[in-house]
């Protein structure tokens, strides 16, 4: 088992978008009525944000896991004609629930409202959405890598890789976008305790 601290930093803002329980309840009920919010830009971004009880802003640590396994796709396993993917979610442990959001000097707590349409899949109509918008941010997470299942460097070459092409956020390149591209400025690899 190897822990590695890693810290990446935003090549591109990051745009949130959490689901939150209204959402939640929202599209439980059937209606075919549209109901429109008239809230402000600014409550409705940050209905959108993910914000932890010190009010600091925060990246679910299973975007991490997500973008590291999508990654994977891409890499063939050796001797088999499954892809990394499927290896993945075993080899990897991301160590937090919650990713603070940094910036130079601490926590970021503030963002700029991005306001956009967007397209409904289901519905193919257009609504304009605003949510929080990051333009400098970095984050750091510790990671355990079982190299009995898949080498500390092909971990780091997947969130190299999912840094460029697959994002963190709403709208990242995954998602035809051009937010939460990112670049990996620090990788330290230690041996895990036995112990532990």
């Amino acid at each position: 088992m190897k822990l590695v601290q890693v810290e990446i930093t935003g090549t591109a803002p990051l745009l949130m978008h959490r689901f939150g329980e209204e959402a939640e309840v929202e599209g439980a009920k059937p209606t075919r009525r549209v109901q429109l919010h008239e809230r402000p830009p600014r409550e409705q971004a940050e209905r959108a944000a993910y914000r932890d009880s010190d009010g600091a802003l925060y990246i679910p640590g299973a975007a991490v896991a997500r973008l590291l396994r999508e990654a994977g796709g891409s890499h063939k396993q050796k001797g088999s004609r499954k892809s990394v993917k499927y290896l993945v979610p075993s080899a990897v442990l991301v160590s937090a629930d919650t990713l603070p959001l940094l910036n130079g000097v601490g926590p970021l707590t503030d963002y700029e409202v991005d306001s956009r349409p967007v397209t409904i899949p289901s519905t193919k109509g257009r609504v304009m959405r605003h949510r929080p918008r990051l333009d400098a941010w970095r984050l750091e997470v510790d990671l355990e890598i079982d190299e009995d299942i898949l080498p500390a460097e092909m971990v780091h070459q997947l969130l190299v890789e999912g840094g460029r092409g697959i994002g963190l956020g709403d709208f990242r390149p995954e998602r035809g976008g051009p937010f939460g591209r990112f670049r990996v400025t620090r990788w330290d690899e230690r041996e895990a305790d036995p112990e532990s």
